[in-house]
């Protein structure tokens, strides 16, 4: 058994509703111990003997069901997770202004990907294996440094967390382990 963190992409938007008591139900009806949901932008902790890549396919069909809508979903084991908040290239900001940092989650590999976030503003964009890191000094609310752009530049599906959710959902993860 061990921590999967999984995050949903494209919820609570758009009219696209899935409540953190729905998540964690359908989660528990998947057999999943220890569910937890962190605020209600799709976010879940578990415990599994399921792999991530199980947890994604699952996870989703059974959401998509419930809900009626196609509901993506990323997962990484907890030590996954621990190794993207200790790839963070972004310590100063980390530090500084954890709200305006964010990772972004990806369906693979985007560790090659080259992209030039100048034209967008004084956004900083790393990629480091399946997720990638961006710095928005001047807010993120307002930025054209959107995920639908960053989507486009690595070819992948993703979502997002700001840096305080990041760490939020590893000590959840760290509560749950076995």
């Amino acid at each position: 058994m061990g921590v999967v963190i999984a995050l949903l992409r494209a919820v609570n938007v758009g009219g696209r509703k899935v409540t953190a008591a729905g998540m964690r139900s359908v989660a528990e009806g998947l057999g999943y111990e220890q569910v937890a949901s962190y605020v209600n932008s799709g976010n879940l902790v578990l415990v599994t003997s399921e792999r991530p890549a199980a947890v994604e396919r699952d996870l989703s069909a059974a959401l998509s069901a419930d809900v009626g809508f196609d509901v993506p979903v990323a997962a990484r084991t907890l030590a996954q997770w621990d190794a993207v908040i200790d790839a963070l290239p972004f310590p100063d900001e980390a530090r500084d202004d954890p709200s305006h940092l964010v990772v972004y989650a990806w369906d693979g590999d985007v560790g090659g990907t080259t992209f030039d976030p100048s034209p967008y503003g004084n956004e900083r964009v790393v990629w480091k294996g399946h997720e990638a890191y961006a710095s928005y000094p001047d807010g993120i609310g307002r930025s054209k440094l959107t995920l639908p752009v960053l989507s486009k530049a690595c070819g992948r599906a993703g979502t997002a967390r700001n840096w305080n959710t990041v760490l939020a959902l590893a000590r959840l993860g760290h509560e749950r382990e076995p």
